[in-house]
């Protein structure tokens, strides 16, 4: 048995998704074992953009645990311009996608808004992608390849923090503004968590 099977804890591990057509961020946390990958994917290389997002959403699971615990997506890009929205357009498609996986699985998610994982890292819910690469690094060590995969082990922790305090945990070891986060994320539990019974 490898290192990292033996680290391996059953029913321990979390995930964070950071969905894009173009690079998926993903993150797998399981004690101290971190996974991270980016699933990158062009349209030249699929037949339409259904078939992308199946293998999108196929990469992702085959890559889950059958025990994964909990799973934290970052919450749908809003466009902010009329020359974005048909990006928004495909990634509400694949977010939906992505959604409909887990949920039909029963595999327990929260989607976290990009303010919510900005704060949970870097204090507040604002500040630049590089920032949060650095923070990640800080504070959890990884040596992340892109912003993608900041977010998504951002978003991996977070799941874990959440679990947690479902689980009745304090969470007085972490800092003020994490608790801030969680707290609002399950006061709104029900508009943003799915299969967590």
């Amino acid at each position: 048995m490898s290192e990292e099977q033996e680290k391996y804890v059953a029913g321990q591990s979390f995930c964070g998704l950071d969905l894009s057509l173009t690079s998926t961020g993903f993150c797998l946390k399981n004690g101290s074992t971190i996974t991270i990958d980016t699933i990158k994917t062009e349209p030249k290389n699929f037949k339409n953009d259904l078939d992308r997002l199946i293998h999108i959403r196929n990469t992702i699971i085959s890559k889950l645990p059958a025990d994964v615990k909990m799973v934290c997506i970052e919450d749908f890009f809003i466009p902010s311009n009329k020359l974005q929205i048909g990006s928004g357009i495909k990634l509400a498609m694949l977010g939906t996608t992505i959604r409909l996986s887990l949920y039909e699985r029963g595999i327990p998610f929260v989607i976290v808004s990009p303010n919510s994982l900005k704060k949970h890292i870097l204090g507040k819910g604002v500040g630049d992608k590089c920032m949060v690469v650095r923070e990640v690094f800080k504070k959890y060590g990884i040596d992340v390849k892109d912003d993608n995969q900041a977010d998504a082990s951002v978003l991996a922790y977070l799941a874990e923090h959440i679990s947690q305090a479902l689980s009745g945990k304090k969470m007085d070891d972490i800092p003020k503004y994490q608790q801030e986060v969680i707290s609002g994320l399950l006061s709104s539990i029900g508009d943003r968590g799915y299969n967590l019974q």
